[in-house]
């Protein structure tokens, strides 16, 4: 993974940390959060009693013609 498309990810990660921009199913469950300018979409949870972002996956995504 190019440092660029790491250093991206990183970036939406600590972003997702903010009530605002995360899923509201996202706390207690799965959400998704889709990164399309490096062709990935995350999937994460969010423990509110911990306030603990977990990823818990990574999938390249391709784009629609």
């Amino acid at each position: 993974m190019p440092a660029e498309t790491f250093a991206a990810l990183q970036g939406v990660l600590e972003r997702l940390g903010d009530a605002h921009l995360r899923a509201p199913e996202a706390t207690g469950g799965r959400a998704r959060h889709p990164v399309p300018q490096h062709g990935f979409e995350l999937e994460y949870s969010w423990d509110e009693r911990s306030r603990t972002l977990t990823l818990l996956g990574l999938v390249r995504v391709s784009h629609a013609p």
